[in-house]
């Protein structure tokens, strides 16, 4: 038998780009996608087979054979197996890392060393680290290293390895137990009949009325299988579930249980979608033209009916189907809408669920028992079973670029090379596209479909054109002129009155956290900084009797002084606006309106963003004060006025995105007024009225929009035009942080001008925007060019550089 050789991802914790070679021993079938045990050093580490072939460029009799096979079965099919490897080369990420985002949740097992006591000699070691380490395993037995660093500081594998050759203690290298598993539980089988149970059940009692065994046969004659649980809540002791088993009335066995994130979902069913001719015109031409559409429609187009009509095509074709939406706040009107439609083939896959649940619904996409994912962009990743069709829902969304831990992906740009790999459909919708997307649609490299009117259902059931809200752009300079210095401009809080006097609801818009940016003195301009990041510290009220001040980049906080600081000045103020204190103005303007904050502070906790979405949708709140989570998706029929308290915020950002996001935030944020039959108000107050992205949001015009920024673009140099790669640099020492950049950015440049090419720029080091972030200094090279990747892709970097290959934000 020829030999066969298998390259295997390792997780070794070592950010290796490649995979490593190991010989198949005879006998053992071995495919791509299967998890293995493989020798790594000393260690027997876990892995995923990329391929198989019969030859290596390594010398035979030095390659180390597989260990073990895992699963009988491969966990990963070819398609994802080439996924992450198409990841892993694009993104410049680790190998690993690429292929844990395409495995069920909590399925990697990571190298562990554990420490554990021998004997503690009555005279311990001279040296004070020593006895520190021993004193420490001594009182808690048998430790995580990681543990054990934590409470003494930092010990060394050679320090470890001395005090085992000396006998006080063991090292033992292992792999940590998966925190993904199946969830078994235990539960009672009846053996006989139902009347059998219930006559002998009938017998016990008369001898006893209160004999525990008739109590348990009467609860088994009725349901047959029950869990142990409830067996126990009869009363019943170990001993009566023995005698009984003994008897032959029953038996105990396990039963797995599947987590079901949908479990509390009610669905209601609803009739086949009518769509309007310009909805229907778009899902013929997304089915039978090119593989990838921008659907480009305005706010309350109905693009979700357009994704509703091509789902039920690929699901009535025996194909699956994957749904992302940018934000989990999305998700509950997401779920409800799709799974009015198809509720038996639904399920649901974002970060707010639990590991369990993400496993378990992993296995039933696996399976094909869920051919319709419904998540945010890690639900890409779904293994789903003859994939028929892929949409990004607010493809423009930047939510969908992750940005830590690596691998730092982009959802799109994986989905269209998933899509690629099986043959799918991908739709990119969107009312504001990102400038690059609608580039490749002007160039023809993808599909365009455009629903330019808002479609409205009247009572009889009958599909109009609705009207898009009436946008004013309010110069707060002239509010100020007539002596106005709240937070809201007149026109903005007549409008919110008229909306309450009407039972309607209003949204105020704050593109910031906290209760005020920042707070300053007036007299010495004293300004309270994070001491680890050096930026100014937010002012946050959520307990108005503990005022405090909150770094929201690491979360260092303290209590706010009623006087400055330094020089003991009454004029302390703060200055700008958070969501916590536009939530007190609307309170204290409107006393009798409910009023209700969601942003990502009070979002944090499982099901908020349900609860959220049931008390709008409900008409429990009067008033939703929040950031960006709330200007996308809503679909609210009693939500008719928009306030965008700073719409300013982001403009003048250096980054290139800055006015990209601006028009996008304030297109979608208005897009929530006035989506059914009422009229929708929307206010822009702004100190900079004459903004390209201000006047065209205002206008409804993205296409001014695009002209504009795409011809910037093309001046500058910018993407679509060129491509980037942002590598960043944290060190503790700001002085060696700056040497180790410059010898980055050098050697790229000698890189670049040995193979005699000009491009791509190479700019910096500079410091990032945020100069320091949890004590650590950061600096940021900057590459441009056609294919910058190619050149960072051979240099060489330490592990405190990070690598993000179109990055999302320069910021």
């Amino acid at each position: 038998m020829s030999p066969a050789f298998a390259d295997v991802a390792v997780n070794s914790g070592m950010p290796a780009r490649r995979p490593f070679t190991y010989a198949v021993p005879d006998g053992m079938a071995v495919v791509p996608g299967q998890a293995v045990f493989v020798p790594y050093g000393p260690r027997v580490l876990q892995g995923i087979v990329m391929g198989v072939s019969g030859e290596t460029e390594l010398p035979p009799d030095q390659v180390r054979p597989i260990q073990a096979l895992a699963e009988p079965a491969p966990v990963l099919d070819a398609v994802h197996t080439q996924l992450a490897a198409w990841i892993s080369e694009t993104y410049l990420a680790p190998l690993w890392d690429c292929v844990a985002t395409c495995l069920p949740s909590g399925y990697g097992q990571k190298p562990v060393t554990m420490v554990s006591p021998v004997e503690i000699p009555p005279l311990l070691p001279v040296y004070p680290k020593d006895q520190k380490i021993l004193q420490y395993v001594a009182a808690h037995g048998q430790v995580a290293i990681d543990e054990l660093r934590e409470a003494v500081g930092s010990v060394s594998m050679s320090t470890l390895q001395r005090l085992q050759r000396d006998g006080h203690l063991t090292v033992v290298q292992g792999l940590a137990r998966p925190s993904g598993r199946f969830r078994y539980e235990r539960r009672i089988r009846l053996l006989r009949t139902p009347e059998e149970a219930e006559a002998r059940a009938a017998e016990l009692a008369a001898k006893s009325p209160k004999a525990v065994a008739a109590r348990v046969l009467r609860l088994l004659a009725i349901h047959r299988d029950v869990p142990l649980a409830d067996v126990r809540a009869t009363g019943a002791q170990p001993g009566h579930v023995k005698a009984l088993a003994g008897d032959g009335w029953l038996e105990e066995h396990e039963e797995r249980v599947e987590r079901d994130p949908l479990a509390d979902f009610r669905f209601q069913s609803r009739a086949e979608l009518r769509l309007a001719p310009a909805q229907q015109a778009a899902v013929e031409a997304i089915t039978t033209g090119p593989q990838v559409h921008l659907l480009h429609g305005i706010t309350g187009s109905g693009k979700t009916e357009v994704y509703l009509e091509l789902v039920a095509r690929a699901l009535a074709a025996g194909q699956s189907a994957i749904v992302l939406v940018p934000e989990i706040s999305l998700t509950p009107q997401a779920i409800r809408r799709y799974g009015e439609r198809f509720p038996d083939v639904l399920t649901v896959l974002h970060s707010g669920l639990g590991t369990g649940e993400l496993f378990d619904q992993w296995y039933r996409v696996k399976r094909g028992d869920a051919r319709l994912v419904i998540g945010s962009r890690s639900a890409i990743f779904a293994p789903a079973q003859d994939l028929g069709l892929v949409v990004l829902d607010e493809e423009h969304e930047w939510s969908y670029k992750q940005a830590d831990p690596s691998p730092r992906y982009h959802a799109r740009d994986v989905a269209g090379e998933l899509c690629r790999l099986t043959g799918a459909r991908l739709v990119l919708g969107s009312a504001t596209p990102d400038i690059v997307t609608y580039h490749r649609s002007e160039v023809g490299a993808i599909g365009r479909v455009e629903l330019l009117e808002r479609v409205v259902a009247g009572d009889d059931g009958e599909l109009g054109v609705g009207r898009l809200p009436q946008i004013t752009v309010v110069d707060m300079r002239e509010e100020l002129k007539t002596g106005n210095r709240g937070v809201f401009s007149f026109a903005l809080r007549r409008a919110m009155r008229i909306a309450l006097d009407h039972g309607e609801q209003s949204i105020l818009f704050v593109n910031r956290r906290g209760s005020a940016r920042f707070m300053l003195c007036r007299d010495c301009g004293y300004l309270p900084l994070c001491p680890a990041c050096e930026v100014a510290m937010s002012l946050d009220l959520a307990d108005p009797s503990r005022p405090m001040l909150r770094c929201h980049h690491c979360g260092r906080h303290k209590r706010l002084e009623e006087r400055c600081p330094k020089c003991d000045s009454a004029k302390y103020r703060p200055f700008g606006v958070g969501t916590q204190r536009i939530e007190l103005e609307a309170q204290r303007a409107f006393p009798s309106a409910r009023v209700a904050r969601w942003d990502s502070d009070v979002a944090s906790r499982k099901g908020s963003h349900e609860r959220m979405v049931h008390a709008l949708e409900a008409g429990e709140i009067d008033i939703l004060v929040g950031t960006q989570m709330l200007a996308k998706g809503l679909d609210l029929p009693q939500m008719t006025v928009v306030g965008v308290v700073d719409a300013d915020v982001g403009l003048s950002l250096p980054d290139f995105h800055a006015h990209e996001r601006t028009f996008q935030l304030l297109s979608q944020v208005s897009g929530r007024a006035g989506r059914r039959e009422r009229d929708g108000f929307v206010y822009f107050q702004t100190y900079e009225p004459d903004a390209a992205p201000i006047v065209c949001a205002a206008n409804h015009d993205y296409r001014a929009f695009y002209e504009d920024e795409i011809a910037h673009r093309r001046r500058a140099g910018y993407p679509p035009f060129s491509r980037m790669v942002r590598l960043v640099h944290r060190n503790g020492n700001y002085e060696h942080g700056l040497q180790e950049a410059s010898r980055v950015a050098a050697d790229l440049r000698l890189q670049r001008d040995a193979a005699g090419r000009a491009e791509p720029d190479i700019l910096g080091p500079t410091p990032t925007y945020i100069a320091r972030v949890r004590g650590e200094y950061r600096w940021q090279v900057l590459l441009r060019g056609r294919n910058p990747a190619q050149l960072v892709a051979s240099a060489r970097l330490g592990e405190r550089w990070t690598v993000d290959v179109d990055p999302a934000s320069l910021l």
